[in-house]
């Protein structure tokens, strides 16, 4: 099968630059209009489509997070099964790989909007994923609320109040999630920044 020699061409590359550049400029123009017209027809889409999945992984690969929530999403709803060189279901994968963007993004002071937000709802509301995935999806989307410019956290520097209760509110629920969640600290200083407003309020 032709996707099959592509895959195995694949890994004949050494380094991950290599990988990305020729999912990229090759593999990715090769088969996403393929997948493109699959989609656009109606009544086969829940057949197993291995290029599907493929080029859902590869457009995250690339970077191109748009498209690859877009497609992942939709594989979930079309029941379609993960790419077989990956063992992690559809939602743990896309909930992993926005994660550890997320996090890069996040450190170096870049937002992690839209994407962050987007897969946040379905961790939140719809996917059934381990206890600790949940829970430190939670603790991120707590920490971003008091994130100064620069990447830091930072609850003094944050003067609205339902900000700093919705950020509370996002640890205490990745506390109740899983006990090692590690916010006890951070929950203390939004506590303390919370008198502190309070206190000035009351002057």
């Amino acid at each position: 099968m032709e996707l099959e020699d592509d895959l195995k061409r694949l890994k004949s590359y050494v380094t991950r630059a290599d990988k990305v550049a020729h999912k990229r400029d090759v593999l990715l123009p090769k088969w996403l209009p393929i997948v493109e017209d699959y989609l656009a027809k109606k009544g086969k889409q829940n057949e197993d489509n291995p290029i599907y999945a493929y080029c859902t992984v590869w457009l995250f690969d690339v970077g191109n997070f748009a498209r690859g929530i877009e497609f992942g999403l939709r594989a979930i709803e079309l029941n379609q099964p993960m790419a077989s060189s990956i063992r992690r279901q559809w939602p743990g994968f896309i909930a992993d790989t926005v994660f550890d963007w997320a996090s890069t993004q996040a450190e170096k002071g870049n937002s992690i909007e839209p994407y962050f937000g987007q897969v946040f709802k379905c961790v939140a509301n719809t996917w059934k994923l381990p206890e600790q995935v949940t829970a430190k999806y939670y603790k991120f989307a707590g920490l971003a609320l008091l994130r100064r410019k620069n990447g830091d956290v930072s609850p003094s520097h944050v003067g609205d109040v339902q900000r700093l209760q919705q950020a509370d509110g996002y640890l205490a629920k990745a506390a109740e999630l899983h006990k090692h969640a590690q916010v006890k600290t951070v929950r203390n200083k939004i506590a303390m920044r919370l008198r502190a407003i309070a206190e000035l309020n009351a002057q």
